[in-house]
């Protein structure tokens, strides 16, 4: 993620839980400007607010977006994004390409999309979830060596 941000990529880093988006948002704020935190059990005010506060961040600030799956997935519309580390398992291609589908809106600055995808290779349910990934991955037109 570090470099990422030294290379001005938009970031958001999609987390299964709100314990998970509080850790990462307190480590990296010591190397980004704007980290915002979208999570569930946040109000519809709030949740605005912080949409509102996104789209007010300046085209040369850096800033990483963390959010819960769930969250990501009703309406979220932020075109800067180009970057996205799934960080917690899925196995559905409709999930997976809601996702993607996130960094997929046209922006004027968007050369690239990119998509770092973990797995835990030391648990046989985790590997087959992958697997079911990378097959979404393919059929969406995603290459790299990694597939």
């Amino acid at each position: 993620m570090l470099t990422c941000l030294d290379e001005g990529r938009s970031q958001l880093l999609l987390v299964e839980r709100t314990a998970h988006a509080e850790y990462f948002a307190e480590r990296l704020h010591a190397f980004a400007k704007n980290v915002i935190v979208l999570r569930g059990g946040m109000g519809k005010k709030q949740r605005e607010a912080l949409r509102a506060q996104i789209a007010s961040i300046p085209e040369d600030q850096e800033r990483v977006v963390i959010a819960t799956g769930k969250l990501i997935g009703e309406g979220f519309d932020d075109a800067r994004l180009d970057t996205l580390f799934l960080v917690h398992p899925i196995s559905w291609t409709g999930t997976l390409q809601q996702y993607a589908g996130r960094l997929h809106r046209s922006h004027a600055n968007k050369e690239e999309v990119k998509i770092y995808d973990y797995i835990d290779l030391q648990v046989p349910m985790l590997i087959a979830m992958f697997r079911k990934r990378v097959k979404g991955y393919r059929k969406m037109g995603y290459k790299g060596a990694e597939l």
